[in-house]
C-alpha cells in the first residue's frame, strides 16, 4: 500500500520524539556498526531519513510501506555481514540485488 511523504515524515518525527540527536551526523559516513549501536528510536529515524533521501533524489514523494519494510530487511542483512560498511553503501548494494 502506498503512502504519501507527509506520513513518512510523521514517522521520522515520532522516531525522534524524546530522543534529541546528541550531535550532527554525516549520513554519508554512518556505518552499519554505528547504527546497530543506536537505540531503536534513533535507528527508525535513520531509516526514515535514508528513505526520504533516496526518494528525494529519485524525485518520488510516494512510499510503499511493504517495499520499504522489505528493503529495510535487506539492508539489515547486508549490514550484519558488513558491519564496517556505510549505510549509504548498503542502500546502493541492495539496489543491485
Amino acid at each position: 500500500m502506498k503512502r504519501t511523504f507527509p506520513i513518512a515524515l510523521s514517522f521520522a518525527i515520532i522516531g525522534l520524539t524524546g530522543q534529541a540527536m546528541a550531535m550532527e551526523m554525516d549520513m554519508s559516513k554512518l556505518t552499519c556498526k554505528e547504527v546497530a549501536a543506536m537505540p531503536p528510536a534513533r535507528t527508525v529515524a535513520v531509516a526514515m531519513w535514508m528513505s526520504g533521501y533516496a526518494h528525494g533524489k529519485a524525485g518520488n514523494a510516494m512510499i510503499d510501506g511493504d517495499k520499504a519494510e522489505a528493503n529495510a530487511e535487506k539492508i539489515a542483512a547486508y549490514c550484519k555481514k558488513n558491519p564496517n560498511a556505510t549505510v549509504a553503501s548498503a542502500v546502493k548494494a541492495i539496489g543491485k540485488m
